[in-house]
């Protein structure tokens, strides 16, 4: 699992990246073996102004099973990545349990079918 951070904000110290980067692996190590990649995009849309204004926006490359993408706006930096990282594990979650659980019903329904052909 590659994990690449962009921070497009200044004033920023070099261990917000590690943090980050630390941040998204703890979140997301259980499932490492599933996904490809993990990109962070985060950005501090009107600047040194303040406000409600930094967004994270996070992309987990699943194998087979497509992309995943949250993002969350908070007024602090690291409370914008938590709340990313958190919705981005639970929607890998969801998406790794469907497959099994689609696949259940399908295989039920096929059976299903099998059995009405040969009593027709």
């Amino acid at each position: 699992m590659r994990i690449s951070v962009t921070l497009l904000i200044d004033r920023l110290s070099p261990s917000a990246k590690d943090s980050i980067h630390v941040l998204l692996s703890n979140m997301l190590t259980r499932f490492m073996p599933r996904i490809a990649q993990v990109s962070v995009l985060v950005i501090d849309e009107n600047g040194p102004r303040g406000g409600v204004d930094k967004v994270c926006r996070v992309n987990v490359q699943m194998l087979g099973l497509g992309t995943v993408t949250t993002t969350a706006r908070h007024e602090k930096l690291m409370a914008a990545v938590g709340e990313a990282a958190q919705r981005a594990r639970r929607i890998v979650v969801t998406k790794l349990k469907r497959p099994h659980s689609l696949r259940l019903r399908r295989r039920t329904k096929d059976r299903l079918d099998n059995e009405v052909a040969t009593d027709a």
